[in-house]
């Protein structure tokens, strides 16, 4: 039984290590099979969903919809639990919010409104610098 758990945890980290090398780009589970794809014990696809909804659960990945279709991005793990993250919608970085920010907008929001946030949870879309300066420059 133990070599089975080995052969699971050099899945995860083949994974973890395609994510890291990806971290600012969000991929779907067909992306990042074709990825791992071809190294020794690579993670087929049924695998590869079970440890990112997994990874998703630890706060590891995040996952965002587009249309009916699921990306997934490296998030930073436990670290992310505690602010917020930024999504640009142009180039698809994953931004972190810097905590004391995070904790600002949050207790904004319930002040005004009266309405809690759940930080492991909120993403904020939008357009980050470099492609609003993009926007600009043309």
């Amino acid at each position: 039984m133990r070599i089975l758990a080995e052969y699971k945890t050099r899945q995860k980290e083949i994974l973890l290590e395609f994510l890291r090398a990806q971290k600012d780009r969000p991929m779907s589970v067909d992306e990042i099979c074709a990825g791992v794809a071809g190294q020794p014990d690579a993670p087929g696809k049924s695998t590869v969903y079970r440890l990112i909804n997994r990874l998703c659960d630890e706060g590891e990945v995040k996952r965002f919809e587009e249309g009916k279709r699921f990306f997934y991005q490296l998030a930073g793990g436990e670290d992310c639990h505690h602010h917020l993250h930024l999504k640009c919608t142009g180039c698809g970085k994953l931004l972190h919010m810097d905590h004391d920010e995070s904790e600002k907008l949050i207790e904004t929001i319930y002040g005004r409104q009266g309405f809690t946030v759940s930080e492991t949870e909120t993403t904020l879309f939008g357009e980050c610098g470099d492609c609003r300066r993009k926007h600009t420059a043309s």
